[in-house]
């Protein structure tokens, strides 16, 4: 599925995580190819609720916040700092407990996101920043 949303998304990587394990990670599961940029809070200096990481990963694809969409699992940490970087948000939610907030889109499945944005003019095509 993601190599699908590949052929008309650009598509990138932030994470909290330490940039050499994310990294092999993605390399590890094949999927490193499909991503255009890797964003870690240890390479940026910034970790999610700050919006400044998901600045640096949107500068580096060269993509206007309100071009941009954010999938994330954690709707506190991910929502908020999607929210602060003023770019649009849908919840993968894998079933875990959550406080606070429930996003308003959710997803459970790539699918799902898929057909989300099919659906809506919710993220930029391919080659459209």
């Amino acid at each position: 599925m993601l190599q699908h949303l590949r052929k008309r998304y650009r598509l990138g990587v932030v994470t909290n995580g330490i940039d050499r394990v994310q990294r092999s990670r993605l390399a590890a599961s094949g999927l490193a190819p499909l991503f255009e940029t890797v964003v870690t809070s240890q390479s940026c200096g910034f970790a999610k609720p700050d919006p400044r990481i998901l600045h640096v990963a949107l500068d580096a694809m060269g993509v206007a916040p309100r071009h941009a969409l954010y999938v994330g699992d954690d709707p506190a940490t991910d929502g908020a700092a999607a929210r602060a970087a003023c770019v649009r948000f849908v919840w993968m939610d894998r079933g875990q407990p959550t406080l606070g907030r429930r996003p308003a889109r959710r997803v459970e499945t790539l699918r799902e996101l898929a057909d989300l944005l099919s659906a809506s003019a919710t993220a930029s095509p391919r080659g459209r920043s």
